[in-house]
């Protein structure tokens, strides 16, 4: 009974091994005809790394702003009797603008005129007096003090009157009225919002790592979304001498010409401070370039001479700015290789390429431009 159960254990272990040596034998043979195999080459497109000029930029965003503005208000209250401009009018520093109702302030002047002449009158007897050693230094002085007093109440007098004659603080142009003749109005109320905009202002922060590359008179490049195909240059006029704690930027100011005044006040705008030129710079297509958490990569074609489907390698790079539809490449690649453009996601290094350049990827460093 122990020999046949020994017997059929020792069938059934060949039979097992057999089965296995088989199965493993035919994987080898696959693997063998795999290793074997020749894939097909990969169809991709293909673009030569240039070396160009290249005029780096930083961006920016922020808002614009009058050179100068404010709302016009009156100092005094009063009631408005007249109205000396229309909506949205240039006007000139020191026009008159606005007249508030100043009758009673003109009867009140009229008074005090009266007492300034009768205070003069007072004046010149007491001085008559004194010279006739009839009146004392004393009454003189009292006479000539009332007399100072009731210029200065007339000179007050007059300078009230004069507030209640807004005028422009300077040229520019009106907006909208916001009040209408026989209105009674408080100090501080706004009548007309006043902007000179010939020049206007581009207010924007820059992260405080690129401070070492601003300075004052440094040209920039302002666009908008009112104006999309055209550019406002202009000059950074000033530096905010701090860093914001909260976000490490750094208030930038720039001043763009607004002859057309084509640019008004609260738009939004887009910066590009212009940097120095820089030459000799390798530039690819953005579409070549592979970015990974591991390292930004491209796919180089080998110059194979002679053979028909040439193949790639895969090359580290380093990349820097971009400018449209390129990107700088700092280190990892040179001038004159040919890089992959498309069709990288089949390739793995080492793979045989076909390059089929019917359709060309766009390598323009201004892709807006270039369809205008």
């Amino acid at each position: 009974m122990t020999k046949r159960f020994i017997f059929m254990l020792l069938a059934a272990g060949l039979i097992l091994g057999g089965i296995f040596g088989w199965k493993a034998f035919v994987g080898f043979q696959m693997q063998q005809g795999m290793a074997n195999m020749v894939l097909p080459p990969v169809t991709v497109s293909t673009a030569e790394a240039q070396s160009t000029q290249w005029v780096p930029k930083i961006p920016a965003v922020g808002s614009l702003r009058a050179e100068q503005g404010v709302d016009v208000t009156p100092q005094l209250a009063g009631q408005i009797t007249r109205l000396h401009f229309e909506s949205g009018q240039v006007v000139q520093a020191g026009d008159l603008l606005v007249s508030q109702y100043t009758a009673d302030d003109e009867a009140e002047l009229a008074g005090l005129l009266a007492d300034t002449q009768l205070a003069e009158l007072n004046l010149k007897r007491t001085q008559e007096l004194r010279e006739k050693k009839l009146a004392s230094e004393f009454d003189f002085d009292l006479r000539r003090t009332d007399l100072e007093r009731a210029r200065a109440a007339e000179a007050n007098q007059r300078l009230v009157i004069e507030q209640k004659s807004i005028r422009a603080p300077f040229t520019g142009r009106l907006g909208i009225r916001e009040v209408d003749v026989g209105q009674y109005v408080e100090p501080g109320d706004t009548l007309v919002r006043l902007e000179a905009i010939d020049d206007i202002l581009v207010r924007f922060p820059v992260p405080q790592k690129f401070f070492s590359q601003l300075s004052v008179g440094q040209p920039i490049v302002v666009t908008t979304d009112a104006w999309p195909d055209e550019e406002f240059p202009g000059t950074i006029r000033a530096l905010e001498p701090q860093i914001a704690r909260d976000t490490r930027n750094i208030r930038v100011q720039g001043v763009i010409s607004n002859a057309e005044q084509k640019l008004l006040p609260g738009m939004f705008a887009r910066i590009d401070i212009v940097l120095p030129t820089q030459n000799d710079v390798t530039t690819v297509p953005q579409s070549a370039v592979t970015y990974s958490p591991y390292g930004d990569s491209v796919f180089v074609v080998n110059d194979n001479e002679g053979d028909d489907a040439p193949t790639v390698r895969n090359a580290f790079v380093q990349t820097g700015a971009t400018r449209g539809d390129q990107v700088a490449i700092t280190t990892g690649l040179m001038p004159g290789e040919l890089v992959v453009t498309s069709g990288q996601q089949k390739l793995t290094n080492g793979a045989r390429v076909r390059v089929d350049n019917t359709v060309q990827v766009s390598d323009q460093p201004d892709p807006d431009a270039a369809n205008n």
